[in-house]
């Protein structure tokens, strides 16, 4: 007959009750991030909004405007650390506004390349090679702000104008960036919208 020795019979017990507490910790571990991913996962789609009123709601969180005729707040996107929405008009090829805002920690070079790859999501452009054609300061919610208009083409060989600007949002720093075709361009149009921002 085979006896165990106390001492090791304590040490079983105890490398047993180890791996118990070292299981029930890895399930409550498994518990905690399926719980934060599903959470994650409601806030974005909380945040992903289609209706109009909805997304115009969100816009005036940015900023207040008189948009131009003709065009209305479409889709407004809210994350964690900025919320944009985009503005189109019901007369095909007109340009397309976006208006993001970025909560404290976001430079402005982050900021327009995230609003950048946001429009190439939305437009289906991609590969854009943009030049600068004007440099102009222009009076946004009362603050002095650059306005940067570039223009460019695909990689289908398709030019567009893109018009890039920040400015003092209502909740952090906003930007502003329309993009379309030279051809449909109305930068008086725009201008007016522009100033329109309080």
């Amino acid at each position: 007959m085979t006896t165990v020795a106390p001492d090791k019979k304590k040490t079983n017990q105890r490398i047993w009750i180890g791996l118990g507490i070292a299981a029930l910790f890895c399930l409550c571990a498994i518990a905690v991030a399926a719980f934060v991913v599903v959470r994650a996962g409601q806030k974005v789609q909380e945040g992903f909004k289609t209706d109009p009123a909805a997304a115009a709601e969100a816009a005036h969180t940015i900023a207040d405007y008189e948009l131009p005729a003709g065009y209305q707040e479409q889709t407004a996107i809210n994350f964690f650390i900025y919320s944009m929405v985009v503005i189109d008009s019901d007369s095909p090829g007109k340009p397309m506004i976006m208006l993001a805002q970025f909560q404290a920690g976001a430079d402005q070079e982050q900021m327009e390349q995230q609003i950048r790859q946001s429009f190439e999501q939305q437009s289906g452009r991609r590969g854009m090679t943009m030049t600068i054609v004007e440099v102009k300061e222009m009076t946004i919610r009362g603050a002095e702000s650059e306005v940067t208009i570039y223009e460019g083409t695909d990689e289908n060989g398709n030019t567009m104008r893109q018009l890039v600007t920040a400015f003092p949002g209502k909740d952090g720093t906003a930007m502003l960036m329309i993009m379309g075709s030279p051809e449909n361009w109305d930068q008086e149009e725009i201008d007016t919208f522009i100033e329109s921002m309080e």
